[in-house]
């Protein structure tokens, strides 16, 4: 049901990257307020449905994370354009906020899981993990409780391992762009 508005949303953070990204490098007079507006706007109603699925609301919580993520940022480099920390325009010997130095990131935290129910140290340590990496955006944005979360893994463990005839599954958490990023995937070196 919420599927199309989160694909939606997904995609309308990426333009909007972009969009700001053009902004600030100067090729654009104006910020892309309206997008900006229309993003917000969705987060808002999706934030009100009370009836998403679990894997539903899970990519609601990383997407919005990612968005705030990204207005902070924004509103930040717009603040210091406007008190007169730099020229305004970003010329091409600087760096813009958006092409800075891609710096060696963290490999993040990889835990194989084979059954949720038996090994929930290991899904408190990927919820907590899951915590931490959101960090001070966590309070900006809805957040899922540890019932939902191990009701997730416990799906998805059980989805991929009948798909892909595994034993087990890795879930990832990293930080990658300054958004997290949660994958889940067969773990090949415990095959059945």
């Amino acid at each position: 049901m919420y599927d199309e508005d989160l694909s939606d949303l997904d995609e309308w953070i990426r333009r909007l990257k972009v969009e700001y990204d053009i902004f600030f490098n100067g090729n654009r007079k104006k910020a892309p307020d309206e997008l900006r507006m229309r993003v917000e706007k969705l987060v808002k109603r999706l934030a009100e449905a009370g009836n998403m699925t679990f894997s539903q609301r899970f990519r609601y919580t990383t997407l919005i994370s990612r968005f705030y993520v990204y207005r902070d940022l924004w509103r930040r480099t717009q603040q210091g354009r406007e008190s007169g920390e730099g020229s305004g325009d970003i010329s091409p010997t600087q760096t813009s906020p958006f092409n800075v130095r891609r710096e060696r990131l963290p490999e993040g935290v990889h835990i194989s899981i084979s059954d949720p129910k038996t090994e929930a140290e290991k899904v408190r340590r990927l919820y907590d993990e899951l915590l931490r990496m959101r960090g001070e955006h966590a309070k900006d944005s809805p957040g899922i409780s540890y019932q939902q979360f191990a009701d997730y893994i416990a799906s998805q463990t059980q989805g991929i391992r009948k798909k892909y005839q595994c034993a087990s599954v890795v879930f990832r958490i990293a930080l990658e762009e300054k958004a997290v990023k949660f994958t889940a995937k067969a773990d090949n070196s415990s095959s059945r």
